[in-house]
Formats: structure tokens, C-alpha cells, sequence
């Protein structure tokens, strides 16, 4: 078990919005990364809120003889009440008004990789030489492309590609996408589109597989980004089993 995580607040933003937790035991491993929204400190709160928030969940309601359609439930149940509690923390506190947060988590666990996520921070896996986004990113610009309006590369450089159409805590209820998959030894990132941004996939895949420890490649990630503009707040983690 290899597992490795960094965050940066990027070159030009005064305050890093983005959070993270990664969690291990003998028989779970993972984690999850957070991309905050929101006017001044609004969109770091609800980031930090939906870490901690989903991370307890986890922590508190993991059973070692559940099965892996279970912790897939307990996932979505530990994101779906993060919500909540953004949502209402909003509503009543002035100065949180209008927050909301991207969530992207992945899970090693009785041989399945159970992924869920929110926004546009992704999942990928990295296995012989080839890397794969898992997780489908909820923003206009990907539902263009799914309707064939613009091309995949066309997206990239898309004057609205950061606009969301799904977050944390922008209304009431959310659906969080849950995938489980069958999991042989592949390497998983989980990052931010701060990093997804100005790092092409095949950079990702060539860091990740030339750094057998995981924090240095985390950290050359995240320093490719800055070397790359670093517009954004960048965050990723790395682990395999």
C-alpha cells in the first residue's frame, strides 16, 4: 500500500479553497479531494466542511464485514449528509451564502474500486502504461460533448469550462454518481481541476509512474501545475494497493 497527497494554494489566489483527507485501514483504503466555490472564505469552508464531514461518516459507519455495494452506500450516504449541512450552514450564515464545493473520492475495498463524485474534480487510474479518467465530470462543457456539440479537445480550451452544473451544497439534494469497479493493483489520482487544468493526462501518467513513493509524486504534480501558470488552488491523491 503506497498512498500520497498535496495542496497547493497555486500562484495567484489568495486563499487555498481546496481540502482533502485520505484514510487507511487493514482492510480500507482512500480518500477524498474537495475544489471549494463561493464568495471570500465561503467556498474554503465548504470544502473543509464536506472533508470532514464525509471522512467521519466513513470512519464511523465502516464495518469490515460489510460488502463492497455497502461501503459504496455508505459513501453516497456520508456525501449526501455533507450536503446537507453546507446547504444549511449556508442559509442561515450571511457570510457563507451561495457556498459550495466539487467532491471526488475513490475507495480500495475487498478487491473493488468504489468511486463517487460531484463537480468536476476527478478520478483516474493508471495500470500498464495507460491512464483512465473513471469519473464523469458534471459541467456544461462535458454535457456539450456528450451531445456532440464540440470535440473533447475543443472542451479543453473552452471559454466555459469551469462553469458546474452539479456541487455540494448549492441546493438540498444531490445526486452523486457512484461507481464500483474491479480493482487489479492500478495506480488512483484524485485531484482538482486546478491540476486537470494545465496538466494533460499523459503528464499525469508519466509522474505518477516514475515516482514509486507517492508523496513525491503528489508533489511533482502539483509543482508541474505552478510551473504551468498555477492559476488555481491545486490538490491530488495518490495510492494503490
Amino acid at each position: 500500500m503506497r498512498i500520497g497527497a498535496k495542496t497547493d494554494i497555486g500562484r495567484y489566489r489568495k486563499l487555498n479553497e481546496d481540502s482533502y483527507f485520505i484514510y487507511r485501514n487493514e482492510r480500507l483504503v482512500g480518500g477524498m479531494v474537495a475544489d471549494g466555490m463561493g464568495g471570500h472564505n465561503a467556498g474554503e469552508v465548504a470544502s473543509k466542511m464536506a472533508a470532514e464531514l464525509v471522512k467521519s461518516g466513513i470512519m464511523d459507519g465502516f464495518d469490515p464485514n460489510m460488502d463492497y455495494v455497502e461501503l459504496g452506500e455508505l459513501v453516497r450516504r456520508s456525501i449526501l449528509y455533507a450536503n446537507e449541512e453546507i446547504y444549511r450552514k449556508s442559509r442561515v450564515e450571511q457570510n457563507t451564502t451561495g457556498m459550495g464545493t466539487t467532491a471526488a473520492a475513490a475507495f480500495v475495498f475487498a478487491g473493488k474500486l468504489i468511486t463517487a463524485n460531484v463537480g468536476d474534480s476527478r478520478v483516474y487510474t493508471v495500470k500498464n502504461g495507460t491512464i483512465k479518467q473513471v469519473t464523469r465530470d458534471h459541467s456544461f462543457v462535458e454535457e456539450l460533448v456528450e451531445l456532440g456539440e464540440i470535440s473533447p479537445e475543443n472542451a479543453k480550451n473552452h471559454p466555459q469550462k469551469n462553469y458546474i452544473t452539479r456541487a455540494l451544497g448549492t441546493e438540498e439534494f444531490v445526486k452523486t454518481d457512484i461507481l464500483i469497479n474491479s480493482y487489479d493493483g492500478e495506480i488512483v489520482v484524485i485531484c482538482s481541476d486546478g491540476l486537470t487544468n494545465l496538466v494533460s493526462d499523459e503528464q499525469i501518467l508519466d509522474i505518477v509512474t516514475h515516482n514509486d513513493d507517492f508523496e513525491t509524486a503528489a508533489a511533482e504534480l502539483v509543482k508541474l501545475a505552478n510551473q504551468k501558470g498555477g492559476a488555481d488552488n491545486i490538490t491530488c491523491v495518490v495510492f494503490d494497493v
